[in-house]
């Protein structure tokens, strides 16, 4: 995942690995938001979208995925600092 290319492939036409990655806490706090095992979140994100989000979409219209995986790391950070993120042993 070190090009911003790599970033696409969940392979459906509408949904990207890109869009699942992005964090404003990370990006306000200058945190990467990368995958510990990214074949396990590209795997798992193509069935999410696949069997949930694309047929979702075809019902009820376009959905925007502003945020879908958040790294260990960066979700120990939001916890401790009371950002709406759970415990990473939850």
């Amino acid at each position: 995942m070190n090009t911003y290319g790599s970033l696409e492939r969940f392979g459906t036409k509408s949904f990207f690995c890109r869009d699942f990655l992005h964090s404003e806490i990370g990006a306000f706090h200058g945190i990467r938001n990368e995958p510990v095992d990214p074949e396990l979140m590209i795997y798992t994100g193509r069935k999410l979208c696949e069997t949930i989000l694309a047929p979702l979409q075809e019902t009820f219209g376009r959905i925007h995925v502003r945020s879908g995986y958040r790294s260990p790391t960066l979700n120990q950070f939001g916890h401790e600092r009371g950002l709406n993120c759970a415990s990473n042993r939850n």
